[in-house]
């Protein structure tokens, strides 16, 4: 993996990993750890990734300022009432209550999660994840089914659904198995941006690399792509 070496407007070096892919246009993250990647074609000169870098470095700093004042990492450090946590493009706020039977229970802008230890924040994360797991799993199939049919009709079967915790990629495509697989922070975005993740890997069904027929395709239907990747690769971290 290549290497180069940014000085941030502090005069703080900072490294930024190179990453080359199959891909056509260059993407750049910064992660709720302070690491920052970005990712090339191979085509691309090392000289040019710096320069593009450079002119980065404002977004940044801002990106990096924001994970250091807000403690984010890859889950909540703590959940007790009054924090928030990022649910499908809005920031909910979970109100904690002390109960002998636990559940969690979204309100509007709530989140209401009942415990029989409040202090206990171990468990209350366990809680956390286990429902939103269960509402990822009950949205995801409601959008493949409503995007499946875009290659069923090519005669391609219907795949299955998984979801885990990655570090830079918001789905992968196991053609052979039959399988996509989401990022569990995905569920952070807009629907609209889950959709756009999604159908890209169904389309990977049908073209396996980032050609020119697979930007077609999509492209056709999916309206408003350019919008919904800018949102996912500006606006929505893993973690946040």
């Amino acid at each position: 993996m290549e290497m180069i070496t940014l000085k941030l407007n502090n005069n703080k070096e900072i490294e930024v990993a190179v990453i080359r892919r199959q891909m056509r246009n260059v993407r750049l993250k910064v992660f709720p750890n302070e690491e920052v990647s970005v990712s090339a074609p191979h085509g691309v000169s090392l000289e040019w990734i710096e320069k593009f870098v450079e002119k980065k470095r404002d977004w940044i700093e801002g990106k990096l300022g924001f994970f250091r004042e807000s403690n984010a990492n890859d889950k909540l450090n703590f959940i007790k009432s009054g924090v928030t946590v990022r649910i499908l493009g809005e920031q909910i706020m979970i109100i904690v209550r002390e109960s002998r039977q636990k559940n969690v229970i979204q309100e509007d802008a709530k989140l209401f999660i009942y415990t029989p230890d409040p202090k206990d924040e171990e468990m209350l994360s366990r809680q956390l994840e286990v429902w939103i797991r269960r509402q990822q799993k009950s949205l995801y199939e409601s959008l493949l089914d409503k995007l499946y049919p875009i290659i069923g009709k090519y005669g391609y079967q219907r795949p299955t659904i998984m979801v885990r915790k990655m570090k830079t990629l918001w789905g992968s495509c196991n053609r052979r198995k039959g399988i996509i697989t989401l990022n569990y922070y995905l569920y952070k975005a807009k629907q609209p941006c889950i959709e756009y993740v999604m159908l890209h890997e169904l389309v990977h069904f049908i073209y396996a690399g980032h050609n020119r027929e697979f930007y077609d395709f999509f492209s056709t239907h999916m309206p408003g792509c350019k919008e919904r990747k800018k949102i996912l690769d500006y606006e929505v971290v893993p973690g946040v």
